[in-house]
């Protein structure tokens, strides 16, 4: 199966960090400065730079990767390098190791290291016609090692990433389909719950009703029978809404527990957990797990801190990471949680200094009526 680019990220301190290696600019531009030029000189210089960064920022900070971004990249380094050269010298050199960079971010290993190779050996013709001494070695050795190595090192960062995303997308898939069967089953349970004692509160209803002038009594007692099914009928349907609100909280946890583990996150649960309300210990569990899909998809963190406490006749749950933090803009499952915490006078705080960390206030509530647990 072919490689497909990964998507667009998110920006953050990581996907940045190829601005840091944008420093070896300087050997070019210092060299450029370095003596009196002609308009044209200048014209051509700043130009091809421009048309390189626009490249630079096309696979690095886009991603539009794959092969032929690559090839236009890695192609366009060698023409700048070729241009350049005779007007400032062997600052232009950087092209070349931009050139190895560029062309392993990629899925094929042999194409970006043999291109790699290309640029090591265009890097040395200069030596071979005299425009280096054996003095310039010192410098040309190292940015040839560097050249390879850029190249393997951005073929695996492809790699990865591309591994990453497709994890990612069998992991939304799997949701999907465990959604789909969550669906079937509850309209199989409210069809077993309700059907048939619906049907039983209709047929009686309908006998109370033609009894209700010549057997008054015998009406009343269908009437009150109506009553008790209905009540065993709302008994159920509240159980039936508990189980779907979850297993509990500490099920929650081990649950998180593993995942984190899977992800190589260390977690640390700073207080033991309370007795909670029944609605309150729904809406933490689900709180919990978002935070915790969201820490193993897009943190990239390695410590996780949680904690729940009593605060004023209502309890504050705390989740923390030590990940990329950030507030980039919020899923739908904060979003829901958010308006979940709203609907039951709650609030929910998110921090994205020094990691994330989010901050759910719970009121001080018992549990509640169904209705309002669905409503929730």
């Amino acid at each position: 199966m072919t490689a497909c680019p990964p998507a667009r990220p998110k920006f953050n301190f990581w996907t940045l960090f190829p601005m840091f290696w944008l420093m070896f600019l300087a050997y070019p531009i210092l060299g450029f400065f370095g003596d009196v030029r002609p308009l044209g000189e200048w014209l051509l210089f700043w130009g091809i730079l421009a048309g390189f960064l626009a490249v630079y920022a096309q696979v690095f900070f886009f991603r539009k990767a794959g092969i032929h971004w690559a090839l236009a990249g890695w192609a366009y380094t060698l023409v700048a390098y070729a241009v350049l050269f005779p007007v400032v010298g062997g600052g232009v050199t950087a092209f070349l190791i931009y050139g190895g960079s560029i062309i392993g971010y990629q899925a094929r290993v042999s194409l970006a290291l043999w291109l790699a190779v290309f640029n090591v050996m265009v890097m040395a013709l200069p030596f071979y016609s005299g425009s280096y001494t054996l003095e310039d070695l010192a410098w040309l050795g190292p940015n040839m090692v560097f050249t390879l190595v850029a190249a393997y090192a951005n073929h695996a960062s492809y790699r990865r990433t591309v591994a990453d995303q497709r994890l990612a997308q069998v992991q939304l898939e799997k949701e999907k389909l465990a959604a789909d069967a969550e669906r079937e089953r509850i309209a199989r349970d409210l069809h077993d719950i309700l059907g048939h004692t619906l049907s039983v509160i209709v047929l009686k209803s309908e006998l109370a009703s033609r009894l209700a002038e010549r057997d008054p009594a015998r009406a009343a007692s269908e009437i009150r029978e109506v009553e008790r099914i209905s009540r065993e009928a709302l008994q159920e349907v509240r159980s039936a809404v508990r189980g779907y609100q979850g297993s509990g909280l500490s099920a929650e946890l081990a649950r998180a527990k593993v995942a984190l583990d899977a992800a190589g996150v260390k977690l640390n649960v700073t207080d033991s957990l309370p007795e909670l309300p029944l609605q309150t210990e729904a809406s933490a569990a689900m709180l919990l797990r978002e935070a915790v899909t969201n820490i193993v998809r897009h943190a990239h963190a390695k410590e996780v801190w949680i904690s729940l406490a009593p605060v004023g006749g209502g309890h504050r749950l705390t989740v923390r990471d030590d990940g990329v933090g950030g507030l980039n803009a919020e899923g739908s499952g904060l979003t829901g949680m958010r308006e979940r915490l709203r609907a039951i006078g709650g609030t929910l705080e998110r921090r994205g200094e020094g990691g994330t960390t989010l901050t759910a206030q719970f009121p001080a509530v018992q549990d509640m009526p169904v209705s309002d647990l669905v409503r929730a």
